[in-house]
Formats: C-alpha cells, sequence, structure tokens
C-alpha cells in the first residue's frame, strides 16, 4: 500500500508484481446429477498506469483467477505480466490484461494528455458462460457498448476453487501499476445446486493516487479464449486452400509496415466494408525482388458480416484473369483482420475525375478518346466475367467509384465486394434484399431482388451516360429537396431532339471530340438502361456497338414505362418501389438530397434542363 492505493510495480524495468486474494474463491460447482454450474460474478476497479514523460511504457496490468498463490515465476516480467515465462505455459487461467503498450488482441483506447484514471468493469454470467468487459474514464458511468464481449466457460479454464486478484510487469519500460479502488461481488453457490444468492465477497474502496503525464490504453483479451477467432481462421483458412490459383498470403505485420500503420495519409477511401490504403511491398519474382504498390482492403464492419465479405470476395476475384480488372495480389486474416491487397492504380477512380475537381487531390478532366476507351475497357471486362469465364460472375455494384484506371487511364472493372458467381445452368443469384447503389439499381431488381446479367447491364447504362455527361446518376434538383435520375434527363433531351446537349461541356468543344460517337454512347446508354430487362442489350452486342462493327441501338423517343411482371405486366412507377436491405448512395453536390425521395418525372426534366452549362440548341450540335 502507498498513499492508499495497491501498487503492484515501482517504476524499474524487469519487475513484476501481483496482490490475490488470501483465500480462494469457489467459481464454479457440481449437481448431484454431476453437471457443473458457474458462479456469475462481477467486479470493478480503478486503475492507474503512471510512467514519467520520455520513459518507455511497461507491459501492463492484468486482472486475474488463477489456481495458486505462488509469486511471480523468473523471467516473467518481459511481456507475461508477472503470470508465466518462456518456458513455462499457463493452462488454468483467464486473464483480462489492461496495458499501455498496445499487444497483440488488444483493443486500445486513444491516448490522453492528462492526468485520469480509468475504471473497469468485468460481467460473468455464468449460467449463459459469458463474459462483458467495459472501461471508461474514472466518474464516468459504465458504458452501454462492452471493449470485450464473448462467450467464456470458466469451468473449462480455472480450477473449482482459484484465487481472484491482479498482477502486472513492467518489462523494458518504466511504469506504476496501482490499484485505486476494488469492488468484487460473487454467487453463492449451495452444496448441491449451482443456485444461491448473491453474497458481497470483498468490498474494498483504497484511496486515490495523484498521477500526471500518463498515456493510457486498455485491452481487454483472456488466455485461453481465442477458440472461436482460432476456428474461424482454419475454416478461411481451408477455404482459401480450396480455392483455385490460392492467392498469395501476408503477414499481418509486413501489410502494417507497408501502409506505415495503415497512416490516415495513405487512405486511399472508405465504403461500407471498411478503408483501403496504399502501401508499398517487396514482392519477389524468380531471383529478384521488386518493389509494388498496392491497395489494402482493411475490413471493418461486424466480424462475422466481415468474415462472409472476405470470403465472398477472395472467391469471385481470386478466378478472374483479364486486362481490365483490377487484379489481386494476396489477402492476410491474423489476429481477426481481414485484409485484401489489390494491385495499385495509379490514376485512381473514374468519379474522381469526373466529380471531384474541386478535390485537395485534383484529378485531371478525361478527354474524349479516354472515355471513350474507359467505356471499351469495361464492356469487355463485364463481357469476360458474363460470357468468358467459366462461372457466370454478377458484379451488381457498377458504378464510377468502382472503375479504376491505370497508369495508362485504362479501365479496370474493381470492388467485387458484392458479386456473386452464379452456377451452372443457372442465370441469376436471388438475394433477401437489393445490392447495390442508388441510380444504378434496375427497376426488376428492386422489385424481385434477382440478379442477372441485365441488372449489370443497367448499372453499365447509368455509368456510360455519367462518363459522356459528366453528371451523376442522381443529382439534387435546384428547386427542391428531391434527386433526378441522369437517365430520365438523357431521355428527356432525347425526346427534345438535342441529345448533344447532355454532353459534358469540357469535352464537347475539345478537338478530339466525335459527335457521332457521342450520340453512340449516349443512344447505348439509354438502351442498356431500358426500365424493361428484355429491351437491353447483352454484353456481347454492346462490345459489337463499342467496336461499331454494327449500328447504334435504336431508342425510343419516349423513355419505356417499366412493365411487371414482364409478361403481360402493368404499368409501375419507379417512385413506388422500395427496397428491402441497406443500399449505398452515391455523393451529390447537396448533401440534404440524400434523404430525399425520387422526384416526378416533371420535376426531373425541369432541373436537370436548368442546368447552366446546358444551354446550347439542337441545331447547333445534334447531328
Amino acid at each position: 500500500m502507498t498513499m492508499g492505493a495497491l501498487v503492484l510495480t515501482i517504476g524499474m524495468e524487469g519487475r513484476a508484481g501481483s496482490v490475490l486474494l488470501p483465500s480462494p474463491i469457489t467459481l464454479w460447482g457440481v449437481d448431484s446429477n454431476g453437471v457443473k454450474h458457474d458462479a456469475s460474478f462481477n467486479t470493478s476497479f480503478t486503475m492507474n498506469l503512471y510512467r514519467a514523460e520520455r520513459l518507455k511504457q511497461g507491459d501492463g496490468l492484468a486482472f486475474v483467477i488463477v489456481p495458486s498463490l505462488d509469486g511471480p515465476p523468473p523471467g516473467s516480467h518481459g511481456g507475461f505480466l508477472g503470470l508465466t515465462n518462456i518456458i513455462s505455459n499457463v493452462v488454468s487461467d483467464v486473464v483480462v490484461s489492461l496495458s499501455s503498450l498496445p499487444q497483440p488482441d488488444n483493443i486500445t483506447l486513444a491516448p490522453l494528455m492528462e492526468t485520469v484514471d480509468y475504471t473497469v468493469w468485468i460481467d460473468y454470467n455464468g449460467f449463459g458462460h459469458h463474459i462483458w468487459v467495459y472501461v471508461a474514464v474514472n466518474g464516468l458511468p459504465k458504458p452501454d457498448k462492452a471493449y470485450l464481449d464473448a462467450s467464456l466457460n470458466m469451468s473449462s479454464h480455472v480450477p473449482q476453487r482459484a484465487y481472484i486478484g491482479f498482477t502486472a510487469s513492467t518489462g523494458e519500460g518504466h511504469e506504476l501499476h496501482s490499484i485505486l479502488s476494488w469492488n468484487l461481488t460473487v454467487e453463492k453457490l449451495s452444496d448441491d445446486r449451482a443456485v444461491g444468492q448473491w453474497k458481497v465477497v470483498l468490498p474494498a474502496v483504497l484511496g486515490s493516487v495523484a498521477a500526471t503525464a500518463i498515456m493510457i490504453s486498455v485491452a481487454a483479451f483472456y488466455f485461453n479464449l481465442r477458440y472461436k477467432a482460432l476456428k474461424m481462421e482454419l475454416k478461411l483458412s481451408d477455404a482459401l486452400r480450396r480455392l483455385p490459383g490460392t492467392p498469395k498470403e501476408f503477414k499481418y505485420a509486413t501489410i502494417r509496415k507497408a501502409t506505415n500503420n495503415y497512416d490516415e495519409a495513405r487512405k486511399l477511401g472508405r465504403g461500407g466494408f471498411g478503408a483501403v490504403y496504399r502501401g508499398t511491398l517487396r514482392l519477389r519474382s524468380g531471383k529478384t525482388c521488386q518493389l509494388v504498390e498496392v491497395a489494402v482492403k482493411k475490413f471493418t464492419r461486424n466480424p462475422d458480416q466481415c468474415y462472409d465479405d472476405f470470403l465472398a470476395e477472395v472467391d469471385v476475384i481470386n478466378r478472374l484473369r483479364h486486362r481490365n480488372i483490377v487484379p489481386l495480389v494476396g489477402w492476410c486474416y491474423e489476429k481477426g483482420e481481414l485484409l485484401l491487397i489489390y494491385e495499385y492504380m495509379l490514376n485512381g477512380s473514374v468519379d474522381q475525375h469526373l466529380f471531384e475537381q474541386n478535390a485537395p487531390l485534383q484529378r485531371r478532366i478525361l478527354g474524349w478518346n479516354t472515355r471513350y476507351n474507359i467505356i471499351m475497357d469495361i464492356a469487355a471486362g463485364l463481357h469476360y466475367v458474363h460470357h468468358e469465364h467459366e462461372h457466370m460472375v454478377l458484379h451488381r455494384d457498377i458504378k464510377a467509384s468502382n472503375i479504376m484506371l491505370d497508369s495508362s487511364f485504362r479501365g479496370r472493372l474493381g470492388d467485387f465486394g458484392l458479386a456473386r458467381i452464379v452456377t451452372l445452368n443457372k442465370n441469376s443469384y436471388t438475394d433477401v434484399g437489393v445490392a447495390g447503389t442508388w441510380g444504378f439499381i434496375a427497376p426488376e431488381y428492386s422489385v424481385c431482388h434477382k440478379a442477372t446479367r441485365k441488372t449489370d447491364v443497367y448499372a453499365f447504362g447509368v455509368l456510360v451516360l455519367e462518363i459522356v455527361t459528366g453528371e451523376r446518376a442522381l443529382a439534387a434538383s435546384h428547386d427542391d429537396a428531391t434527386l433526378q435520375p441522369l437517365t430520365d434527363w438523357v431521355w428527356w433531351v432525347h425526346q427534345e431532339g438535342r441529345l448533344l446537349q447532355a454532353v459534358d461541356d469540357r469535352v464537347i468543344s475539345t478537338q478530339e471530340f466525335d459527335a457521332d460517337g457521342a450520340i453512340r454512347l449516349l443512344l447505348l446508354g439509354l438502351a442498356c438502361s431500358n426500365p424493361n430487362a428484355s429491351d437491353r442489350p447483352s454484353m456481347a452486342e454492346v462490345v459489337q456497338v463499342l467496336a461499331k462493327s454494327v449500328p447504334p441501338p435504336e431508342v425510343p423517343l419516349v423513355k419505356p414505362t417499366f412493365m411487371w411482371p414482364p409478361e403481360g405486366g402493368i404499368p409501375v412507377e419507379f417512385d413506388n418501389i422500395t427496397a428491402t436491405s441497406s443500399l449505398d448512395w452515391e455523393d451529390t453536390s447537396s448533401g440534404e438530397a440524400l434523404g430525399a425521395s425520387l422526384p416526378s418525372e416533371t420535376n426531373m426534366h425541369k432541373a436537370r434542363v436548368g442546368h447552366p452549362n446546358k444551354t446550347r440548341s439542337a441545331e447547333e450540335y445534334y447531328v
């Protein structure tokens, strides 16, 4: 005891210390039928990890349940928290570790630049075999969200009667580990059955200790409780080994170093799955090594959902070999981190060039020939996954932000996170909801949730219109808070006989601009985005149109009405179609528009036509 606090280690390197209750606690019992029953318990304590400025941090402090009162073994100060050493093996402990150094499996808080204590709550449900760990700055209420929320069968890890307390070690650092207050409540088990009443075993309130200049991280982990994670890792490894042409596996430390520990300055973007970072890897090619720039996709969603998304994307992208698809370099799954490593595309994504000219990293405006070539490239990639690959692949999220540009500004189809492989003798993939991005979703997919080649063709058609017009698939109205589909506006100017009025001003006046090519692309975009799937061309027909080996498609002057069901159906207003699952939104020029409803056809026409850059006459540009 020092100044009213339990001090486990003094601030010197190479020290380990522990404090345990002198009597063992009964943590589980056996009823008359021989069935084990765990005792529930709750504990809370306030702790402080202090070190002077410029000194190295220690290994940390742990709340422990151990089988004996034996003190720390020799050599247990170097990362072993006073529990074990490099030659011994602890097999009957439960540990919740609190560290001022980020360690494997830790959950780390942001460093604090002020003196602060932390309160930790640990709740164990013996009946449900579950443990929760909560952490907050001392004085704040217990958080709603646990730092650790996991299954734990206590009777499988500790003796029936065990000792409870704390242990700590400094390792190579200089750190003072203190417990300022501690409360422990354990369920009392009857002699025959594992039911009883709560009994306060130890109410201990220790004095407070002043501390300055601390930087603290709180980690919650337990020994021998990585079974679920290890099981998932083994399952994933087995699944990856079964894939044709197994992708290269990377160590997590290698990827972390390549991205400078996921430096924010290296972040390329963020989506519903997580974030993408730029990195540099040293890859061996034959007898030589070369530095290769990569894009690291880091999954940060719910762990179970991450696992499914990760495996689905690897399963698809690892099969594909085409010059117009972003190639997969490798993968990593270690310590719960899911990473996919792709070849880095130097010129970013198409949307950055079309819509983000005011962004900090300003991309160059795409010329007309470049735009035409990008559309041809994506058509070739989509034709490959639809018709040339052994198994049909449906991308399900074609949009400008998923079209990457290499160093030569050639288009590459990327982000197969929502893609699905369609088994042989099947022509569709049915899901419980709708996947994709608003503005690119085919009407029939919104109704029946069945993805086909034609739903990808619809999204491709909208993409073509975006590239030619320089306008987003959905844009905010100038008159109200509605969103106007680009397809409706282009169809309207086509009806008015002024189709070239839709072309992006930034390319129409350039020397390389080809009016005939623009008309070809706009008509193709409208044909592909026809509301009725049966009237859309296939990607094989699209490739022929782009190669100019066949005339552009014939498109009616008036946008067709969506009919459902397709055979003998009735007209359906697309405004009334709702999705049953979460979808992505493309950014628009107005943040308020993201929550708006789809507009009426009249408002869409008025708003798009009123665009200040769209004032050319039909006589001047239409051919």
